[in-house]
């Protein structure tokens, strides 16, 4: 009997065998692949629903962004006719930060570009909030702030943002430079 039992351990033990970690990660691998192909094999064949749909949302998405734009259009026709003019704003002079070390002046002369009349007269009833503007981000430069042309240009393109912001709707096309002069 211990014969016996010896064999039915052993078939026991075989049979634990072939069922192996290999074997285990072979058949997920397997089943994995498959639910992949499966799906696959789904989207390609049901797939032609998904692009209409987006293409209907896509159309009217166009549509609703063509409208606004329209809209916009029509809000921004000029009723006066459009032309090239430009606001003279007084002389200023402005303290340079020099950090403690001396003092430095730069004294300038601004025009600002509009393009319509009726921004001139808002500019004029909004001259303090520029020359507000002006003197807060004037008074942080440095005299190496302002060392050739792309110092310059830096200084146009920041005053524009910042006139921009205070004399909102109203739109200025450019800063002009009449007189620049640094000292000290």
């Amino acid at each position: 009997m211990e014969d016996t039992l010896g064999e039915a351990e052993l078939v026991e033990g075989l049979e634990r065998k072939k069922v192996s970690g290999k074997k285990v990660v072979i058949g997920v691998v397997a089943l994995v692949v498959a639910a992949l192909a499966g799906l696959g094999i789904m989207s390609f064949m049901g797939g032609d629903d998904t692009p209409d749909e987006d293409a209907d949302l896509h159309e009217m998405a166009e549509a609703a962004a063509d409208k606004r734009d329209q809209a916009q259009l029509e809000q921004d026709v000029p009723t006066e006719k459009l032309k090239t003019l430009f606001y003279v704003i007084p002389a200023q002079q402005y303290n340079l930060n020099t950090g403690g070390q001396g003092s430095s002046f730069l004294r300038v002369q601004i025009q600002l570009e509009v393009d319509r009349e009726s921004y001139k007269a808002d500019l004029d009833a909004k001259l303090p909030r520029i020359l507000d503007e002006f003197n807060v981000y004037m008074r942080e430069l440095r005299p190496e702030d302002l060392d050739g042309a792309a110092g310059i240009f830096r200084l146009k393109e920041e005053l524009l943002m910042r006139i921009n912001q205070a004399v909102a709707p109203t739109r200025v096309r450019d800063v002009l430079f009449q007189e620049f002069l640094v000292q000290g």
